[in-house]
């Protein structure tokens, strides 16, 4: 399903978005916060999306919704943003955008459409999304958006922050 805002129109991710969005997705500073590294070719990042595309889990047990993100008033697409049900009908959320598209406001654009599909047709209404204690940008954002938290997401009971925690955040989206 295409999700539309002001400025924005969210494709469903497809293998051919690999092209498209390889370049800027090549950067090294989009990782700076993430486990992720910058793909290798095109060829692999059309492979990942192939197996996203599939919208299932290998077990089946997860829902998987990629969106690539196409600015309209730069024609191009600028990032992609991502939703994975968990069978307790929760999600977690994510987004990337290439470097020259920050500060545009538009992952909180993106979220926002996403967050709306996914508690009107998904019935989805507690969302999380796990960032490094380190991106502010992101964090922002999702302040932005209403999740709140920062909870340490691994070792309970510890509340020293290092550099490099992962963070997680959550907030709830009464249905319509």
């Amino acid at each position: 399903m295409i999700l539309q805002t002001a400025r924005l129109r969210l494709d469903v991710l497809e293998p051919h978005h690999a092209e498209l969005l390889y370049a800027g997705l090549r950067d090294e500073r989009l990782y700076e916060f993430c486990e992720d590294e910058p793909p290798e070719s095109v060829a692999s990042l059309a492979a990942r999306y192939a197996r996203l595309a599939t919208r299932r889990s290998p077990d089946g047990l997860e829902i998987w919704l990629n969106w690539s993100i196409w600015a309209r008033d730069e024609a191009r697409y600028v990032g992609f943003a991502q939703a994975t049900i968990l069978p307790d009908r929760s999600a977690q959320i994510a987004y990337r955008l290439v470097r020259d598209a920050w500060g545009k406001g538009y992952a909180r654009e993106a979220a926002t459409a996403m967050l709306a599909h996914m508690r009107d047709v998904r019935e989805v209404s507690e969302f999380t999304a796990i960032v490094d204690a380190r991106n502010k940008r992101s964090i922002a954002t999702l302040g932005a958006l209403g999740f709140s938290g920062g909870q340490l997401l691994a070792t309970p009971g510890r509340t020293d922050l290092h550099a490099d925690d992962e963070l997680v955040y959550r907030v709830r989206v009464e249905p319509r």
